[in-house]
């Protein structure tokens, strides 16, 4: 990932998660699952208050807003069933990619019941929690969609109560979304509470303002009191895991960087009670205890190469039980803790009776390298220590003699990049957890079924809807490139990382698709997306950011090194805006923004040396058929520094802006520009991070701005913002307009697309 997309990418979501901003909560009516095939796709999630909530608005992790709310119909549009390749074998979707793209979102984790390997759940670093009672054949959604996070690192479960569960909030992986802790539910996530604890010098150090993961929450299969939580803050326990939230005590074990936890049950004694259990914890430390958790020992770590280059060291470990006598490790380490260059990745187990590592093999030569960010993507089966399975993107490699060497499965049958393999207990299944969803072998990892059937966790960028009365949606997600929804279906249409889009308002058979890079895919005839219409003339960013003319609709642009335009659809391009002739700090144009109401304007967002101190350009003039013609100014210098997430054009004057900075401040999120002066409107937004805007067009001139909080409205003339109620802890990342049905389209990164109907009053 390019660096100016990574450094964006982290900055904003940084800034999202360091200061939890409580959103209003969502509960859901939960009737019998549907098959997606057999209905529309699109469900309606009822707001409303529960006790449960009206606690975590007072919860004192949580930074509040002070903006109007309002309970708003939301309703999910999906996709929540993974979409039919369209023209699998075109450009669009090459021969080499078929199966490997497609996908409902991103699944970091996996957890099988241990006596009903037919109950499973699965977490979504930006989507949350998803749990099955038929072995995958449908998901229900876990309750997350209500927490001021969404995204979900990891579950455990109480094993003896099926309705108790605990989860870890964010990304333990990448660490896309930053956690605000552990929370807990005795009605299978019907109601959430947050158990950090409230004693002084007892609690879980997570909430506002830091940067911090959990990579795992693990409790004792025999004891749902004891739950050990493995974060980049340290290795923490409590033992009154199930006394009221309140009273709970954590003791805080060891510093470090720790990832995983595994248990080792007891042996039943005499009157039912249990011998002490092990537990083993890793990450940039390898510790165990052996007396249920009561004294820890920290144990060696294995050997690596370049560890001065690769500092950061990540085990994930696995046991056996056919062979308890080791440890299994999947040795990562990288130049830091996110999307950082990686070392070598390798096997290695630790003998408990020597206390010594013993190396088994490289997973990188002639592999495709186990790398830091997918750790987990590692299994030894718990009946047969010989069976081992890992991989990376593709393919899955699996080994019959211990690690010693590997075959590889067939290609295409899964999305790539997997984070996490889980065997079944009882070793019979095994469950990969990747970027499109969940999938699920029979076979010991020969062959792959997909189980992502109502699981609803795109990670959507772009946005875009057609002006017609049945719905018919595009857009770009991260890591499932372009999909397309029409006649109630969901279609996928393009691989690879999908960002802008575009459907033509007069014509929607007329779309564009994008991925990394400039790529762009079109379709005339709304099925095809098989021409290519990438932009010449300029290097764009890593996002791709293409949008079409308000009313030329024969025209289109794109940003990047310099702006190009098209107006014949894609075909020919040329430079309007060449960055260097303009400033030699300057680098690209990031973004650019239109003006319905004035047609010729536009501005650009210009990226400088020094990212965080942009230049705003302008023109009026931008219709002008000769690009030399076409008068280009700078604006007056930004009010803050920091990445900018909008620009919207005064449509009664085209000299004046609102300016929306992804900030979680109380101030400064949004400026208006008068021609001379900034003046800052972010009122009562409290921290919520804004992360796209979009003004209604005609004589109702109503701004909506996308916000980790949900979806924030007000009049252009009027200084109070009403928040729109019920919407999941997501960040959104783009907002579209229906004007012949009057609804608003809300892309979200983690929930894929939602819509409700406009603010009326």
């Amino acid at each position: 990932m390019p660096s100016v997309f990574r450094t964006l990418l982290k900055s904003s979501i940084a800034l999202l998660f360091m200061t939890f901003v409580m959103k209003a909560d969502a509960q859901i009516e939960v009737g019998e699952p549907q098959p997606y095939g057999k209905q529309s796709p699109v469900y309606l999630w009822r707001p409303f208050e529960t006790d449960s909530i009206q606690k975590l608005r007072s919860s004192s992790i949580l930074t509040s807003y002070s903006a109007n709310e309002r309970e708003w119909p939301w309703q999910f549009v999906g996709p929540a069933v993974q979409p039919q390749e369209l023209n699998p074998g075109g450009r669009a979707i090459p021969t080499y990619a078929i199966g490997r793209g497609n996908g409902t979102g991103r699944m970091n984790f996996f957890l099988v019941h241990p006596k009903k390997r037919n109950w499973v759940w699965a977490c979504s670093p930006t989507g949350g929690l998803w749990y099955s009672r038929n072995e995958g054949e449908f998901w229900l959604e876990g309750g997350t969609d209500r927490l001021p996070i969404s995204g979900a690192s990891s579950v455990t479960i109480n094993t003896k109560k099926k309705k108790q569960w605990v989860l870890a909030t964010g990304d333990g992986d990448d660490v896309f979304m930053y956690t605000n802790g552990v929370w807990r539910t005795k009605d299978e996530g019907r109601n959430w509470e947050n158990i950090n604890g409230k004693i002084h010098g007892a609690t879980l150090p997570f909430g506002d303002n830091n940067y911090s993961y959990i990579g795992k929450v693990a409790a004792s299969p025999d004891d749902f009191n004891f739950i050990v939580v493995a974060s980049s803050l340290g290795l923490f326990a409590t033992e009154n895991g199930r006394a009221p939230a309140d009273k709970i005590k954590w003791v805080k074990i060891s510093d470090g960087y720790f990832y995983d936890i595994e248990f080792v049950p007891g042996n039943k004694k005499f009157f039912g009670q249990r011998e002490n259990f092990k537990v083993f914890a890793s990450g940039s430390k390898f510790m165990m205890s052996e007396n249920s958790g009561a004294l820890w020992s920290t144990l060696p770590l294995p050997e690596y190469e370049e560890k001065d280059r690769y500092k950061f060291l990540r085990l994930s470990i696995e046991l056996s039980t056919d062979d308890p006598n080791y440890v299994f490790a999947g040795v990562t380490c990288s130049e830091g803790i996110t999307q950082s260059p990686a070392g070598e990745g390798t096997f290695q187990k630790f003998n408990l009776t020597t206390n010594k590592w013993e190396f088994v093999r490289s997973l990188k030569k002639d592999m495709n390298n186990l790398i830091t960010t997918r750790a987990r993507a590692i299994a030894v089966s718990p009946i047969d220590a010989d069976h081992v399975l890992t991989t990376n993107v593709q393919p899955v490699y699996y080994s019959h003699d211990g690690g010693q060497t590997f075959l590889k499965s067939d290609k295409g049958q899964m999305h790539d990049d997997v984070h996490h393999f889980e065997f079944s207990p009882d070793g019979k299944t095994v469950w990969a957890a990747h970027d499109g969803g969940v999938s699920l072998s029979y076979d010991g990892g020969l062959h792959w079924l997909n189980r992502d059937n109502g699981i609803g966790a795109a990670n959507v960028f772009g946005l875009s809807v057609a002006q017609t009365e049945e719905p018919q949606v595009l857009y770009g997600g991260y890591d499932v490139g372009g999909n397309l929804l029409k006649d109630n279906k969901w279609y996928h249409v393009s691989w690879g990382d999908g960002f802008e889009t575009i459907i033509h308002p007069e014509n929607p058979d007329i779309m564009f698709a994008t991925k990394q890079n400039g790529s762009l895919d079109k379709s005339v005839n709304g099925k095809d997306f098989e021409s290519a219409a990438s932009p010449s003339g300029t290097k764009t960013e890593w996002h791709t950011w293409i949008k079409m003319h308000p009313t030329k609709y024969n025209t289109i642009y794109c940003a990047g090194s310099s702006l190009v335009r098209s107006t014949d659809l894609g075909v020919n391009w040329e430079i309007i805006f060449e960055v260097k002739k303009f400033g030699e700090n300057l680098k690209n144009v990031y973004r650019f923004y239109h003006c319905y109401e004035h047609p010729g304007v536009m501005y650009l967002y210009v990226l400088t040396d020094d990212s965080l101190q942009p230049e705003i350009w302008r023109t009026f003039n931008v219709n002008e058929i000769k690009p030399e013609l076409i008068i280009w100014e700078k604006v007056a210098d930004i009010p803050q520094r920091g990445w900018i997430s909008g620009i919207i054009a005064d449509p009664d004057s085209p000299w004046h802006f609102w300016l929306l900075f992804a900030t979680s401040d109380f101030s400064g999120k949004l400026w208006y520009f008068d021609g001379f002066t900034y003046k800052d409107e972010t009122t009562n937004l409290g921290s919520a991070l804004v992360g796209s805007a979009i003004l209604q067009r005609g004589s109702e001139r109503r701004i909506y701005l996308g916000s980790n909080s949900g979806v924030f409205t007000r009049k252009a003339g009027e200084t109070s913002w009403t928040l729109l109620d019920g919407l999941p802890g997501t960040f959104i990342n783009s907002l579209d307009i229906n004007y012949k049905t009057r609804e608003i389209f809300v892309g979200t990164f983690g929930r894929g697309v939602w819509k409700g109907p406009l603010y009326e009053n």
